[in-house]
């Protein structure tokens, strides 16, 4: 009975470091996959329409127009409002 508690400790350990490396590149995915959707929006429908929709977004959620770099490199599974903005105008 105590090996499947230390099991499932060791378990929880080592688990941890890998979960950390996949949500990460989950998130690099996730931000390289909301430009394409821009991309298409803007090119089907209407890049204008767009930018209002995400600046109402923004400022119904109170989001952060100048995020550190790297905290979005860690935390954010969505490209910041102003990197969207300048996407869809290029």
């Amino acid at each position: 009975m105590q090996a499947i508690h230390l099991n499932l400790l060791a378990f929880g350990i080592l688990f941890a470091p890998i979960s950390g490396i996949t949500g990460l590149l989950m998130s690099m995915l996730s931000r390289k996959n909301e430009f394409v959707a821009d991309a298409y929006a803007k090119e089907t429908f209407d890049g204008h329409a767009l930018s209002n929709a995400l600046k109402r977004l923004s400022v119904d959620s109170l989001s952060n127009l100048y995020p550190h770099p790297i905290y979005v490199f860690f935390h954010y599974s969505h490209p910041p409002l102003l990197q969207r903005l300048d996407a869809l105008k290029g």
